[in-house]
C-alpha cells in the first residue's frame, strides 16, 4: 500500500513538472517586430542565458534584471546604456565579455524598444 502511494505521488509530481515546460503556442520570434528580429537574435545569443530579453517574462537568472525592467528605468538614456554596454569594467563578473560598438548599439536600441508608457515593474 505504501509503495503504491509513493509511486502515485511521484507520477503526479512528474506530470505536473512536464506541464510547466510546454512549448509556447507561438514562437517568440514571431512576436518580435520585423525591424527588431536581428537585434532580438543577438540578444538571445548573447544575453538570454541570464536575462529575459522579451517585453514580458522572468529572467532565467534571478539576479539578472529583465530587459523590460532596465529599459523602463527612469532616467535611462541611449547614451547611458551605451556607456554601460561598451565599458566592460562596468559588468558584473558573470558578464565578462566584449561587445563591439555596433553590437552595443544594436542591443541598446532593441532594449529601448521594450519601453512602455503603461509599464509597471513586476516587483
Amino acid at each position: 500500500m505504501r509503495i503504491a502511494v509513493i509511486a502515485t505521488t511521484i507520477a503526479g509530481a512528474m506530470s505536473l513538472g512536464a506541464c510547466q515546460h510546454a512549448a509556447p503556442a507561438e514562437p517568440v520570434a514571431a512576436t518580435v517586430a520585423p525591424e527588431n528580429r536581428e537585434a532580438h537574435a543577438l540578444a538571445q545569443a548573447a544575453c538570454a542565458g541570464c536575462h529575459s530579453v522579451e517585453a514580458y517574462g522572468l529572467s532565467p537568472n534571478a539576479e539578472a534584471p529583465e530587459w523590460a525592467v532596465i529599459a523602463n528605468t527612469p532616467g535611462l538614456t541611449r547614451e547611458t546604456l551605451l556607456t554601460w554596454l561598451t565599458g566592460a569594467h562596468n559588468y558584473p563578473e558573470q558578464m565578462d565579455f566584449y561587445l563591439d560598438q555596433d553590437e552595443a548599439e544594436t542591443l541598446a536600441d532593441y532594449m529601448l524598444s521594450l519601453r512602455r508608457e503603461d509599464y509597471h515593474p513586476p516587483y
